[in-house]
């Protein structure tokens, strides 16, 4: 559930407003970067007590939706992971995201398949690179980057901005453990 824009204080009305001022058709290869260096800001310049940041971090929700744009369709969520919280490798299929760290220490594990794709269901991955957010840090994802993401030391609070809705999109889980593929 999206927070009441009322109760929303002026760091997250104006990341916002900053993301959509540069966002444009959004399709400039550049976007991601801008949304990173603007999250950063907002990571770096949110006092715990504002408003909207003190009901995440009080809540602890693993989950919750902060603003969804209603001309450009992005979105951007918050979580609270517990240290040692974790999900499989997935992709976000043509969508990009950015997560991004303000409190904790978050893994992200970038990964390469490893076959030819050609066996439906099928697909083995290689570990590629380990990025590590700490409070401030945040990084892109581009469209098809298979990643994991793991909360090394909590509770870690983590935005993650969708740059469109993952619930229209195809987008796949794979199973290191049994080299399988499947729709999400």
């Amino acid at each position: 559930m999206a927070l009441n824009a009322l109760q929303t204080s002026s760091s997250l009305e104006k990341y916002i407003g900053e993301i959509r001022s540069v966002w444009g058709d959004g399709k400039d290869p550049h976007l991601p970067s801008k949304v990173k260096s603007l999250m950063e800001k907002l990571l770096a310049t949110t006092s715990p007590d504002e408003p909207w940041m003190a009901q995440i971090i009080n809540e602890a929700k693993p989950s919750r939706e902060l603003y969804r744009d209603p001309d450009y369709g992005f979105i951007q969520m918050g979580h609270v992971h517990k240290q040692g919280h974790g999900n499989t490798p997935h992709d976000h299929g043509p969508c990009w995201v950015v997560y991004g760290s303000y409190s904790g220490l978050t893994e992200i594990t970038l990964y390469g398949c490893t076959d030819d794709g050609q066996e439906p269901g099928r697909a083995t991955l290689e570990k590629k690179e380990l990025h590590r957010l700490s409070p401030g840090v945040a990084h892109p994802y581009l469209p098809g980057q298979i990643h994991s993401t793991h909360a090394v030391e909590g509770p870690a609070v983590v935005f993650r901005f969708l740059s469109y809705d993952l619930e229209k999109v195809e987008r796949y889980r794979y199973s290191l453990e049994k080299g399988t593929v499947s729709r999400v």
